[in-house]
């Protein structure tokens, strides 16, 4: 067993960082966007869309394996990261930033669950105390989810239901992409984005498409969300996704922060404990299996 750290292992933890880092204020800048849901899943849809498809086309790794994103496999991960961006982006217009954010970070522990059944890998032990304690984190972050100082006044059920649903389709679209490595990630994901972008166009009523603040979703959709995910996409390169699983908890942390800092929206105590009890729960999660990893080799 080896704890040493390679170089690659330094520059693929350093690119995941970035990557988690450059996402975090991503909820702030829909929040100053003051959209409705619809018109920031168009926005984001099409803008992340073509940055992505304009990265991938950069490289010829992904031109060569362009065709593979319409096999069956492809289309089941552009439908779950439509479904996961729908439910994410409704759940934030729905309710608290915080709520949604820490059911976002259980998406690992669905996507164990789903591995069982496409995979057929085994799960362990440790899978199902970390869902447990996840599961009693979200549900006490719920508990007076509607007491949240500026946060939008929807429905806490539904942002709950949206947070949980982003979570577990965004943990299947990773089982998918794990189940066919020689899918192109950034392709498949812009392909995703424009979807969910047409999606919204014809759900969005006109009036409301160029109401709210364009330049604040656009540097989300043409800055924010490329780079970070172009960012995670190339670190997987270089190190673990169990590293860049415990590095995302950064955006899990950070997010209520900037939202905190840039609009004054304020999670209760009770987010704040089931909070802490989800991040700790994943990152006990993501080192035992990085401990099973290193031992194994």
């Amino acid at each position: 067993m080896n704890f040493s750290l390679s170089g690659n292992l330094f520059k693929g933890i350093g690119i995941a960082t970035i990557g988690a880092l450059v996402l975090s204020p991503d909820t702030l800048f829909m929040r100053w966007s003051e959209m409705d849901a619809w018109s920031m899943l168009t926005w984001r849809g099409f803008e992340m869309g073509l940055m992505l498809i304009l990265f991938s086309s950069c490289f010829g790794i992904y031109r060569k394996n362009f065709k593979k994103v319409f096999s069956r496999v492809g289309i089941w991960i552009i439908l779950s990261q439509i479904l996961s961006s729908i439910f994410f982006t409704y759940g934030v217009a729905e309710t608290s930033v915080s709520l949604i954010l820490f059911c976002l970070a259980t998406s690992p522990i669905f996507a164990s669950i789903f591995s069982i059944f496409i995979l057929k890998e085994k799960t362990t032990s440790s899978t199902w105390i970390t869902a447990f304690f996840a599961l009693i984190g979200v549900g006490i972050s719920v508990a007076n989810g509607e007491n949240v100082l500026n946060a939008p006044q929807g429905s806490v059920f539904i942002g709950t239901v949206c947070g949980i649903g982003a979570a577990a389709t965004l943990g299947l679209s990773l089982v998918f992409l794990r189940s066919k490595p020689d899918i192109p990630a950034m392709t498949v994901t812009g392909l995703s984005s424009f979807g969910y972008g047409i999606i919204g166009l014809f759900i969005v009523s006109p009036d409301l498409l160029f109401k709210g603040d364009i330049i604040a979703i656009s540097l989300s959709g043409l800055i924010i969300l490329p780079i970070s995910f172009a960012c995670l996409t190339f670190a997987t390169r270089y190190t673990q996704a169990s590293n860049i699983g415990l590095l995302m908890l950064l955006e899990t942390s950070l997010g209520p922060f900037w939202v905190w800092l840039g609009t004054n929206e304020t999670p209760n105590i009770y987010m704040i404990v089931g909070g802490v009890i989800v991040i700790f729960s994943l990152a006990w999660y993501i080192l035992v299996d990085q401990i099973k990893i290193s031992f194994s080799k």
